[in-house]
């Protein structure tokens, strides 16, 4: 077929092309509006203050303080919670993904209709 049309071939790379952009542009907006259910955060955070009263308990009826492995564990977990949480929310937070290569696709693009 592309022997007696060749446009027919350059069409239908287009057209799957197309289709993938299509599809990406779907996944990145169901990502972007779905996030971690409210009750994974609250039952991080329970955990968080449960354990840290457990390790507090356990200060108080052993007599003996470790400080360092108390803030060794406090941080832990409060590095984990931040993480989901930064993942969690793309847009805002420490870890960003850079738009930039998207940015200029959309320039070229843009540069190519006018």
């Amino acid at each position: 077929m592309g022997e007696r049309d060749p446009r027919a071939v350059t069409t239908g790379l287009f057209i799957q092309s197309l289709n993938e952009v299509i599809d990406l542009h779907a996944k990145r907006l169901w990502v972007k509006e779905n996030h971690v259910p409210e009750i994974i955060f609250i039952l991080l955070y329970g955990a968080a203050i449960v354990s840290m009263g457990l390790v507090g308990s356990g200060w108080g009826l052993g007599g003996r303080r470790n400080l360092m492995s108390t803030v060794v564990a406090a941080l832990l977990i409060a590095s984990v919670i931040l993480v989901i949480v930064d993942l969690d929310r793309p847009g805002r937070g420490l870890i960003k993904v850079n738009q930039q290569s998207l940015i200029r696709l959309r320039d070229s693009l843009n540069r190519g209709v006018r």
